[in-house]
């Protein structure tokens, strides 16, 4: 049975950490300027590259290691980069935490955590919940762009976002390429983009 005592220490340390994010969004996201955001960050490679060679896009990494977002940081301060901001937070309580307003221009979801156990298969971001959510705040020309190199974690995340009523796949060239460390590891790997489902007329 789970303490009472336990349960509510929970939500109250999750509350704060939302509201945390939220703080910091709020200092971040102009009002009405949609942003490229990075799902699991890591130490900031990827993204860093991204908002370097685009200069006029907002790009926001987060990552749940703090130690990761620290070094992502010293990066972006580095490059001298004012357009790229990372957090330290969970993906969905970024979303929770995400004002009003606030919209997708790109959204890279880059070589997750597979969970590859099938008893931690519920761990794997790309779940119909996370997609209803992500979904919320995506625009028409919002971009889904998703990369692995385990092929069955790739079979499963591209059957849940085709079956997903907000959003379709397409085929489109990969926006932009830059070899992060899993990449240049991996001896191949797989990727699809999918764009927010227009609701019809």
């Amino acid at each position: 049975m789970e303490n009472p005592k336990q349960a509510a220490l929970y939500r109250l340390i999750i509350s704060q950490r939302k509201s945390d994010i939220g703080d910091i969004l709020r200092k971040i996201l102009p009002s009405g300027r949609p942003f490229v955001w990075e799902v699991g960050c890591g130490h900031g490679h990827f993204l860093t590259e991204f908002a370097q060679v685009h200069p006029e896009q907002l790009c926001i990494g987060v990552d749940m290691e703090s130690k990761r977002i620290e070094r992502a940081y010293r990066k972006r301060d580095r490059a001298r980069l004012p357009n790229l901001h990372f957090v330290h937070g969970e993906a969905k309580l970024f979303l929770e935490a995400l004002p009003s307003g606030a919209e997708f221009s790109t959204i890279f979801v880059l070589f997750p955590d597979p969970w590859p156990k099938l008893r931690h298969h519920k761990h794997r971001i790309l779940q119909p919940d996370f997609l209803t959510a992500v979904a919320r705040k995506a625009g028409e020309r919002t971009q889904l762009c998703f990369r692995t190199d385990f092929q069955p974690y790739f079979t499963e995340a591209m059957a849940a976002v085709r079956d997903h009523q907000d959003w379709r796949i397409v085929e489109e060239p990969w926006p932009f390429e830059y070899e992060t460390v899993f990449q240049g590891r991996a001896d191949s790997y797989h990727s699809f983009i999918a764009r927010r489902r227009l609701p019809a007329p």
